[in-house]
């Protein structure tokens, strides 16, 4: 008989399956509905058992931000990892090169510098990386600013040996710090056009782009649906959490990922305080720098304010009698995939059932 989570010690990462399955179909829709190939971002769960779940739904292949994570991933049998990160230094290319024999890898560059390390790494074992050049498209983070730029790094890779030039990327995250969804249907849209307009520029200079690669959870259905983006980036999509509700991307009801808490003390009429602090929820109130949000979670039922964490405790302002001594009670974060990293496991669960347990296998991989 499956467990009740009452019987579970707090606190801990509950994942709702069915909001998790919906989540994935939909995704997956959108993707196959505007004709371009979609790419799981695994830093939002870390988890082999649900990458397999969104390949298994349609996804082509997986991306990570981490070269650890990728090696997780690699061992758990998955073949289609893409690095939507810079990799730089001896160590971690030596690295690098050894995954390269167990799957089939692409790598972001957007420096010649850069360019020329991996290929002298590369050329030395005698293999070769298919590698994508990173675009700024407004979040002002990595990626090249200019059409000119990125021509120069794409004549330098041409000279390499190691490494083959094999399309472009970028993430608009600036779209957390939208104001409202015209501002997020303008980065979505241009987010899509600038990396067609720079590949249709490489293609006339005999650059033979074949992948560009665009996304965030906020602009998915933006930039997918731009003539032109052959693959969506995305990995929020599938947990959602109060950052997503607060941009107004999706309801409360598509929140698949919560804490499970158990109040602790109740040391005023109106306080309540849960066993959950910044250790269980992270102090995220926003993404990017941003603050979406007036507190550290929503809690499902209610009143209540979940207004200040320290490290193990949450305090709940304007608490009612509900939160009762022992009572458990369950939290939407408000950035789920910081939460993810917070924790070695998760339950996946059927209302109050437990269903499995899930290994948080690629948590901590910060190398």
């Amino acid at each position: 008989m499956p467990k009740i989570i009452d019987h579970i010690d707090t606190p801990v990462i509950l994942i709702e399956k069915s909001i998790l399955e919906k989540n994935i179909r939909r995704m997956q829709q959108l993707a196959d509905g505007n004709g371009v190939k979609l790419r799981v971002h695994i830093k939002s769960h870390k988890v082999p058992a649900l990458a397999r779940m969104q390949l298994r739904a349609g996804a082509t292949g997986i991306a990570v931000a981490k070269l650890g994570e990728a090696e997780v991933m690699a061992d758990a049998g998955i073949k289609d990892i893409q690095i939507a990160n810079i990799i730089v230094g001896p160590e971690k290319i030596k690295r690098l090169v050894r995954l390269h024999g167990r799957c089939r890898l692409t790598l972001a560059v957007d420096s010649i510098a850069n360019a020329k390390e991996v290929s002298d790494a590369f050329s030395r074992a005698r293999k070769s990386i298919d590698v994508l050049i990173k675009i700024n498209t407004g979040l002002n983070r990595c990626g090249l600013d200019s059409i000119e730029d990125v021509g120069k790094l794409a004549g330098a890779i041409r000279t390499l040996r190691g490494i083959r030039l094999r399309g472009l990327m970028t993430h608009a995250g600036h779209a957390y710090a939208a104001h409202n969804k015209s501002e997020i249907r303008r980065i979505g849209i241009s987010e899509g056009e600038k990396l067609v307009e720079c590949a249709a520029r490489l293609r006339n200079l005999g650059y033979p782009i074949e992948v560009i690669s665009a996304g965030s959870t906020p602009t998915a259905r933006l930039c997918s649906a731009v003539k032109g983006v052959t693959e969506l980036r995305v990995g929020n999509y599938m947990f959602n959490d109060m950052v997503q509700v607060s941009l107004k991307v999706t309801p409360l009801s598509n929140c698949a990922v919560t804490i499970l808490s158990t109040v602790i003390s109740r040391p005023t009429q109106g306080r309540a305080i849960i066993d959950a602090g910044s250790k269980a929820l992270s102090r995220d109130r926003g993404a990017h720098g941003t603050e979406l949000t007036m507190s550290y979670g929503k809690i499902i039922g209610g009143r209540g304010v979940l207004k200040r964490l320290s490290e193990e405790h949450g305090i709940i302002e304007n608490a009612t009698a509900r939160f009762r001594i022992g009572q458990k009670i369950r939290i939407i974060p408000n950035h789920a995939c910081a939460v993810m990293n917070l924790f070695d496991q998760a339950y996946l669960v059927d209302g109050d059932k437990v269903i499995k347990k899930l290994e948080i296998s690629a948590r901590g991989k910060m190398t």
